[in-house]
């Protein structure tokens, strides 16, 4: 995880812009939800916050790879 925190500003940068394609999602019921963006907004703050554990960092890893989809926005290196 030394990776991570070694690259954290850039990371973040892109978390809190990804954490916004969240915003005014639909649950299955099509009422309006804000419980994955909060789920996400909060490993964020714990990660700015140097308050992660193991699963935070692999959860921080899958959205890496999410953002990174399409064009690589994170390097880590």
């Amino acid at each position: 995880m030394e990776i991570l925190e070694k690259n954290k500003e850039n990371i973040l940068i892109e978390l809190y812009e990804w954490v916004e394609t969240f915003d005014y999602e639909f649950d299955d019921d099509g009422e309006e939800t804000t419980e994955s963006y909060d789920r996400i907004f909060a490993l964020i703050r714990r990660f700015e916050n140097g308050e992660c554990d193991e699963n935070d960092y692999k959860e921080i890893l899958f959205h890496i790879e999410q953002i990174n989809y399409n064009e690589i926005k994170i390097n880590l290196k």
